[in-house]
């Protein structure tokens, strides 16, 4: 009787433990798709390649991606913080739905990632640069 009892504590141990991880995940923090692109867009720039990302802009801004000065002007900004920690949407309530803002987050310091999409989803207007916070003066 005793081994049986043993098995069914650790059965029932076991489920428990599925339980809680499937809970926790379901409950977790997932990244949305416009959290994805702008990670996406964000290492893009880190590696001074905008290829991978390119289908992601609206075609009529995408020549904008082959301005190598701007791009790598860009890309020495998101390097210069280090390693890149992920994008938190963080856009205000009430704005326009094709309206999106993040907050990227790099092993030294935050910087601030806005977009806006058309009808395709596409991004039309692009911008990533320090916060107003982090250009305050004392």
């Amino acid at each position: 009787m005793k081994p049986r009892s043993n098995r069914q504590l650790f059965i029932a141990a076991f489920v428990i433990a599925i339980v809680i991880i499937v809970i926790a995940n379901l409950l977790g923090r997932h990244e949305n798709r416009y959290e994805r692109m702008a990670d996406a867009i964000t290492q893009a720039l880190a590696h001074n390649d905008m290829a991978p990302v390119q289908n992601d802009f609206n075609a009529s801004d995408r020549p904008e991606l082959q301005n190598r000065a701007r791009v790598g002007a860009l890309s020495d900004l998101v390097v210069s913080l280090g390693a890149f920690k992920g994008s938190k949407e963080n856009t205000p309530q009430g704005s326009d739905p094709n309206y999106h803002q993040f907050a990227e987050t790099f092993a030294k310091g935050t910087l601030v990632e806005k977009y806006k999409l058309d009808a395709d989803g596409k991004i039309t207007r692009f911008h990533i640069g320090p916060s107003a916070a982090m250009n305050a003066g004392p």
